[in-house]
């Protein structure tokens, strides 16, 4: 029996929202998303680190993101959740619809990855509104 195996190289993008992921930050971040869908990329992390603030507007936003990740064959998973964005993913259940990590290490340690240099030719996009 013979089993055909194809080695993936993972290419990733980070984003990372400011403080409050709302309506007017939701507009931003789903043009991103857009964006990011013409990238040659499989991986897509949000960096939740900064954000203080999350309301439906902006759950709304990240499903949209995992949808259009899913359209262009790509992982979408989020980091650093503070504890009450954790409690709005946990109260919406979006824990569970959401590959969620505690860090970026974490991400780059199950995925086998290089983290980023500063300033290299990698896209790390700084959303604002």
């Amino acid at each position: 029996m013979v089993i055909h195996m194809k080695t993936v190289d993972i290419k990733y993008i980070i984003l990372v929202p400011h403080q409050r992921l709302d309506l007017t930050e939701a507009n931003a971040i789903k043009k991103q998303f857009k964006f990011l869908g013409k990238k040659q990329s499989n991986l897509w992390i949000v960096d939740m680190v900064n954000v203080e603030f999350i309301d439906s507007s902006g759950l709304s936003v990240l499903m949209a993101g995992l949808k259009i990740a899913r359209e262009h064959d790509c992982r979408l998973v989020i980091c650093n959740l503070n504890p009450t964005i954790k409690l709005a993913f946990e109260i919406s259940q979006f824990d569970l619809v959401f590959e969620i990590f505690s860090n970026r290490d974490e991400i780059f340690s199950k995925f086998n990855l290089t983290p980023p240099v500063e300033n290299t030719a990698l896209l790390q996009r700084r959303v604002s509104g």
